[in-house]
């Protein structure tokens, strides 16, 4: 689950020029309202500010209470007011990158109220405040500044481990207030929170710990002061652990937000045209289409005599620490693909990836890889690639284990997702769009449509030339994306229970039960987020039909895809119609407006 504070007169003139918006003025408007919403909201919740990288507050915590809470609301429902004065002083005016840009901050606005008013995460997840701040340290962690690297020096460092020292000190009190909001524990939010954060320590007392030994070797009160901090927090960890423990059997299971619920996420949240009923049919129809892709599959294999596995593909990949190496070669072959087979352009000063394993307290939600994409206003453009490596690859690969890449082919498969071109190139380009509106957004289905449609587009174009296992790995995943969007809705609606969700993606998925209990209960959690996958290929490939009609032979993927990246990481509401506007004009020029 990102924005620089700077006058960006010029960067909207240009966009302008190419876009064309019918009212200055009417931008501007729109420009200085979405600044306020990110700059304020970054100074009132300093972890989302250092999850943009923001980094002024990252000495600091929230500050949670009913009236702060109440606030913030207010705070959401005056920006709405003036949002709707924007619209109408513009009239008819109003460009379609303006009504867009409009339509995009009403969503994001909407998101925030629903959150708040609606879904009440936090009136339900008692375990939250603590993860929070762990997630918070761990980004700062991940982000310390390497002197002589993108410019950082000494200072840096020390500054950034005054703001850990600082805001894991401010932690135990964060955490008990935050508990206070939680007046209406969860049952599964309690069990997953408990197994997050049982993993807490891992990183705390491990990681942390010792680049904390290494870097303040010199600066022995302030390590003194970071030990005293951490064990602070880690004693209001396990506080916090050991009274969900006790009284989560009691707590009543209230993750179902209900079907209006629902609808509104799809509607004014996503920008999606689809009811919760046909997101089932078409979740139904891929689930279908992946089993019939595995029978094909299987019957192609049986007729050549060949196993799935690392011996239909590319190999069994090295265990213990040449793992990340091969990961970061395999990713480079994936970049040499892209540029040889003509897929998109590859812009001028894309950072590096670096491979980490997935942290203790994140695995309960997170199995397998996942990608941590550079973030939004941050100087440095480094992307962290998460992974879970295997206990055994071997036993990995008898097993074909969905969430662990035991061999070559299922390395490339999901790194295709996740980095390359997926969603380190796609958000790399996005967090540089000169639209302050623009690139701010970050639409799950654009991003998780794009990535899942490369895993296939990469089937066809070759990349595992005759190999059928890779073949099977997509048509199995097709299976889970399918099985995961039918579990969404059944459990958000309140139709299913969690164990009913289990019991049907173990059968559907190919997951283990243990991976399919994280996966639901990710799913129960977060309601609204996984169909993004399904609905957003499918978005996709409307589009791309769309364009190839009007464009005939003067179109191509290389084309498309340009055009498809320019628009920023925002819904297909947004993008089709703009991306089919702007048809006559060079991809070179569109390109151009978005800074790619």
């Amino acid at each position: 689950m990102r924005l620089t504070f700077r006058n960006i007169t010029c960067a909207a003139a240009l966009v302008a020029s190419v876009h064309g918006f019918a009212a200055p003025s009417t931008h501007d408007g729109l420009t200085r309202l979405a600044e306020e919403i990110t700059y304020t909201t970054a100074d009132l919740y300093p972890m989302t500010g250092t999850e943009l990288g923001l980094t002024a507050h990252d000495g600091d915590l929230d500050a949670p209470s009913e009236q702060s809470r109440s606030a913030y609301v207010a705070l959401l429902k005056g920006w709405e007011e003036r949002l709707d004065a924007l619209g109408r002083s513009a009239g008819g005016t109003m460009s379609l990158v303006d009504r867009d840009d409009a339509k995009l901050l009403r969503a994001s606005l909407d998101s925030s109220l629903n959150e708040l008013l609606v879904r009440r995460t936090d009136r339900k997840n008692y375990a939250a405040a603590a993860l929070n701040l762990t997630d918070a340290v761990f980004t700062q962690f991940l982000t310390l500044p390497i002197v002589g690297r993108e410019g950082a020096t000494q200072a840096d460092v020390d500054k950034a481990w005054d703001n850990i020292v600082a805001r894991l000190s401010k932690g135990p009190a964060y955490i008990s207030a935050g508990q206070e909001l939680a007046t209406e524990p969860g049952r599964l939010f309690g069990t997953v929170g408990s197994l997050g954060l049982g993993g807490v320590p891992d990183f705390l007392g491990g990681a942390l710990t010792d680049a904390a030994k290494s870097q303040l070797a010199g600066r022995p009160a302030v390590l003194r002061g970071f030990i005293a901090a951490r064990d602070g927090v880690l004693a209001a960890v396990a506080r916090t652990k050991a009274h969900i423990d006790a009284h989560v059997a009691s707590w009543p299971e209230n993750f179902a937000i209900g079907r209006r619920a629902y609808n509104q996420i799809l509607r004014e949240e996503e920008l999606l045209p689809f009811s919760d009923a046909e997101i089932e049919v078409m979740a139904r129809d891929e689930l279908a289409h992946g089993w019939a892709e595995e029978g094909w599959l299987r019957s192609l294999a049986s007729k050549r005599g060949i196993p799935f596995g690392p011996s239909s593909g590319g190999g069994l990949a090295p265990g213990g620490p040449a793992l990340v190496g091969y990961y970061r070669d395999r990713i480079g072959e994936l970049r040499r693909f892209v540029e040889e087979h003509d897929v998109v352009t590859m812009p001028s000063g894309l950072g590096a990836i670096e491979i980490v394993e997935t942290p203790a307290f994140l695995k309960p939600v997170s199995p397998g890889a996942s990608m941590y994409s550079p973030l939004l206003f941050s100087k440095s453009a480094t992307g962290y690639y998460f992974i879970t490596p295997p206990r055994s690859l071997a036993d990995a690969a008898a097993r074909l284990d969905m969430n662990e890449d035991f061999d070559r082919d299922r390395i490339w498969s999901t790194a295709a997702h996740e980095a390359m071109p997926g969603h380190f190139f796609q958000l790399s380009i996005a967090r540089r769009h000169p639209d302050f509106v623009r690139r701010i957004q970050y639409s799950d289905v654009f991003q998780e449509g794009w990535a899942y449609y490369g895993e296939e587009m990469f089937v066809r174009l070759g990349l595992y030339g005759d190999d059928l296992d890779p073949r099977l790995f997509t048509a199995r995943w097709e299976r889970v994306r399918g099985a995961r969007a039918i579990v969404d809705v059944k459990l958000a609606c309140g139709e299913w229970g969690f164990q009913q969700a289990v019991d049907f993606f173990v059968g559907e998925s190919g997951f283990t039960r243990e991976a399919s209990e994280a996966a639901v209960s990710s799913i129960a959690l977060g309601p609204g987020n996984v169909i993004s996958y399904t609905v957003g290929r499918l978005q996709l490939e409307t589009l791309l039909g769309k364009y190839m009609e009007r464009m005939g032979d003067r179109g191509s993927l290389h084309d498309f895809h340009d055009r498809l990246l320019s628009y920023g990481s925002v819904p297909f509401a947004v993008v089709g119609p703009e991306l089919l506007g702007d048809i006559d004009k060079p991809a070179s020029v569109v390109r151009a407006a978005a800074n790619y």
